[in-house]
This record gives C-alpha cells, structure tokens and sequence, in this order.
C-alpha cells in the first residue's frame, strides 16, 4: 500500500531551478536594479536643478522690476545679493542699433539701453549663473 503522506506519482519528475538559473536571474536582477538607480538618481538631480534655475529666475524677475528705480537707467554696473544663496550683477549699456550707432537720433526724446542681470549661485560645490537681457528706455536729460 501507498503511504498517504506522498504524493502519488504522475509520471512527470519534478524538479526545482538549478542554481546557474538562480545565480543568472540575480544577476539580470541586479543590473536592472543599478539601472533603475542611476536613471532615479539623474532625475532627482534634474529636479534640483530645474528648482534652482526657476528660484533664480524669480529673483531675476523682482530685481528687473526695480531696474530704473534702483538702479537708474544709466551707463554702469551694479551688484549685489538676494540672500546667502544667490547673488545677482547687472550691467547697462547703450543698445546699439547697428555697430556703429547707438539707437539716440536727436528727434527722438529717450534713449534706449540694454540691462543684462546676471544670476549667480553654487549648487553642490558647482558655480551656476543664468543669464536675463531685457531692454529699457530712459528719458533723455534736456529731450
């Protein structure tokens, strides 16, 4: 008589994985799995980035605001820093029309003047800037 705590056989061997199957499942794991890492870990850092160049560009934006109170329109370059983080610098120069003409015909009453403010800040030991160009006129003296 059969003992009744086996099972009855079927004809068919079982049979489990051999362990090149288990050694080379892990391994096609493990390669998946750094790939999913490295692709995770660029994302975050993308993320970190997009972050910092849109709260640079909203400093950039309330300092070109106040382009033409402080500073003035005029010829020159100022600087200075927004908090511990970022740091900002803007040039003005006259807008030249043409490379030999700055855009100041006499029957016209304001000059025009061209304001790059320039964002600074280091993001994990690695200097970054972005760069903001606009154009303003400002009233001629005696025009």
């Amino acid at each position: 008589m059969a003992d009744p705590r086996r099972p009855a056989a079927t004809g068919v061997a079982q049979r489990g994985f051999t362990l090149v199957e288990v050694l080379a499942s892990f391994v096609v794991f493990a390669l998946l799995f750094a790939t999913m890492m490295q692709v995770l870990s660029g994302s975050l850092s993308n993320t970190r980035n997009a972050s910092s160049y849109t709260e640079a560009a909203l400093w950039a934006q309330s300092r070109m605001a106040a382009v033409g109170i402080d500073p003035p329109i005029e010829e020159g370059r100022w600087e200075g820093e927004f908090d511990d983080v970022y740091s900002w610098e803007i040039v003005i120069t006259p807008h030249l029309v043409d490379e030999d003409t700055v855009a100041e015909p006499d029957y016209f009453p304001v000059s025009l003047f061209l304001v790059e403010l320039i964002v600074h800040w280091n993001e994990v030991q690695r200097p970054r800037q972005a760069v903001f160009r606009t154009l303003r006129t400002a009233t001629r003296e005696g025009g």
